[in-house]
């Protein structure tokens, strides 16, 4: 039985993500990228578009969600709607929000970018949705009911097989893990959206992604909706049952995803083949 909250959640944030998606593009390239502090001009690229389409999110969110706790990708105004503290433990609930993942790609002119945002209680996701606004799609999950997109004809269950065949890897993958993937699976590719590639067998785009740079709330989002189509998740070798990253000890670690559990086997396999996690990372 799905929990009116977990309804309530996906509802309000198609509403929000479809809006400030149509606001990302509108202003694809319309305006000139800042940059923001950081080792990593790839994961720290910024437009202003982050910021207005989190506000137009937010704005919807606290119509409909006045109490949840907020973790937003930027520190805009709007944030003070929302109660300040939080406690991953706490059973409070929290809703995680990424205006636009693959601010890189979107800076750049790609379509691989999306709006994502999930809803989390007792440290565990209930309930993600992520949109992809080139594309028009919308995909959602629900803990313990499944993932699904949205069609003109309704929902549609969607499950994690039948992908493409290939694999992901993330811009910090050591090469020697990228020549090992390459090799055994025919067709390796660098990805560089965390909702593409974590969603990856839900949505049919890949079989299977390998990140190096660890999982945190956002990615865990694309993972969630992978998890409830029936896919396999690993973080630091463990499965994966829709835990918060924040309370995990391991999740810094390797991250994958795949298909099934043979193929989350064969990708652990073929990466402790190629040196695992003490391969060097020359190369990213």
């Amino acid at each position: 039985m799905i929990r009116d909250l977990d309804r309530r959640f996906i509802d309000s944030f198609r509403l929000a993500a479809v809006q400030a998606g149509a606001v990302a593009r509108h202003l694809q390239g319309k305006i000139k990228p800042e940059s923001k502090p950081g080792p990593s001009a790839e994961a720290e690229a910024l437009t202003a578009v982050d910021l207005a389409t989190q506000d137009v999110i937010l704005h919807l969110l606290h119509r409909d969600l006045p109490d949840v706790v907020m973790d937003a990708e930027e520190e805009t105004e709007t944030l003070a709607l929302f109660p300040g503290v939080e406690d991953p433990a706490s059973d409070r609930p929290l809703v995680v929000v990424d205006p636009v993942d693959g601010t890189l790609n979107y800076s750049r002119g790609s379509s691989d970018y999306a709006v994502m945002g999930g809803l989390l209680q007792g440290g565990r996701f209930r309930a993600a949705l992520i949109h992809f606004p080139v594309a028009d799609t919308v995909y959602w999950a629900i803990r313990g009911a499944g993932c699904f997109t949205d069609g003109p004809a309704g929902p549609r269950r969607l499950r994690a097989s039948g992908g493409e065949r290939r694999i992901f890897f993330d811009p910090r993958t050591p090469s020697a893990w990228r020549e090992a993937l390459a090799a055994r699976f025919g067709a390796a590719e660098l990805c560089r959206c965390s909702a593409v590639d974590a969603s990856a067998p839900a949505t049919g785009r890949a079989r299977g992604a390998v990140s190096a740079g660890g999982t945190d709330r956002r990615r865990a989002i694309g993972l969630f909706l992978s998890l409830e189509a029936g896919a396999a998740v690993r973080l630091g070798g463990q499965r994966w049952d829709g835990e918060d990253p924040a309370l995990l000890a391991d999740s810094g670690g390797l991250g994958l995803v795949a298909e099934d559990d043979a193929l989350a086997d064969e990708l652990i396999a073929t990466i402790d083949a190629a040196g695992g996690l003490n391969a060097t990372t020359a190369g990213w």
